[in-house]
């Protein structure tokens, strides 16, 4: 039969360990509460940095060639990727009609 300084010594061990845990998750939900929060602010940047492209895009096309199509504008809107869109803004810039930028997305776009 343990001695009243081992059960107390027992249950310092186990109150110890209890908080530890309880410390340590936590910690760990601190950590992925901040690692989503910076994930998700990356993230929303890039969309925005996308969209912004897009637009950018597209009024480039306006102003050299009035009117852009629906589907010409849907196209754009459908591209992921920023380097694409400005690959795309510079072609805008050198072409010479909407036909032949429409020409080069269909290019970009395989």
């Amino acid at each position: 039969m343990p001695t009243i300084a081992e059960r107390w010594i027992q249950q310092g061990l186990e109150k110890g360990l209890q908080q530890g845990i309880q410390q340590g998750i936590q910690q760990g939900i601190q950590q992925g509460i901040q690692q989503g929060i910076q994930q998700g602010i990356q993230e929303g940047i890039q969309r925005g940095l996308l969209l912004d492209a897009q637009e950018m895009l597209l009024e480039v096309l306006e102003e050299r060639f009035g009117i852009v199509p629906r589907s010409i504008a849907k196209k754009i809107k459908e591209i992921d990727s920023r380097e694409v869109v400005k690959g795309l803004f510079k072609i805008a810039m050198r072409v010479n009609s909407l036909e032949e930028f429409e020409e080069k997305l269909k290019i970009a776009l395989r």
